[in-house]
């Protein structure tokens, strides 16, 4: 068993360490010789305007406190209503989730920023120190944890509440394909 593991870990190593030469001698090679691409092989970007491109899935940037990428759900022009209210019901459940990370984070960063003052206060303007950061993150998490835990709860609701939706809409498309 031992001589086993030790082959298929040795020859895991030695096929790491060619990719990463690989890797390595190609990009050193694309930057040595990066020669000026052509308009034709570079791809433009996309015109990223929700409005002309309802047909797309769009991701926006994080969201400032709740850390969250937004998603824009395509709308097709001819959506079926099972598609309608699956689309519908992964909004709220993004909604859902949005509105619980936007509230407990700035708390969190509310409480945060307390914790810290009254330290700093305490020692004579000295930076806050990870251990006793860590002592503020056990507080935070263990006042937390109730809320925590009903939105745990609620979370798994909304989302096996999208199963239902989800089976609906698949077969609504498979059967108007089929037909």
């Amino acid at each position: 068993m031992n001589s086993l593991r030790t082959k298929t870990t040795t020859t895991a190593i030695s096929i790491c360490r060619r990719h990463a030469s690989s890797s390595t001698k190609a990009a050193v090679a694309s930057k040595v010789t990066a020669p000026t691409e052509s308009p034709s092989t570079t791809k433009k970007r996309e015109n990223l305007d929700p409005a002309q491109n309802r047909d797309k899935f769009l991701v926006g940037n994080p969201h400032p406190v709740s850390n969250l990428r937004p998603v824009l759900y395509p709308i097709p022009a001819n959506e079926f209503k099972e598609d309608r209210l699956f689309r519908e019901r992964r909004e709220r459940v993004d909604a859902f989730n949005q509105n619980f990370w936007v509230n407990n984070n700035a708390m969190f960063n509310k409480a945060k920023a307390e914790y810290e003052e009254k330290v700093r206060a305490q020692n004579g303007n000295q930076p806050v120190t990870t251990d006793e950061l860590s002592v503020f993150y056990k507080d935070f998490l263990d006042k937390a944890y109730d809320r925590q835990l009903n939105y745990n709860k609620q979370w798994w609701i909304e989302n096996f509440g999208l199963l239902l939706p989800a089976a609906k809409a698949a077969v609504r498309k498979w059967t108007s394909r089929s037909s």
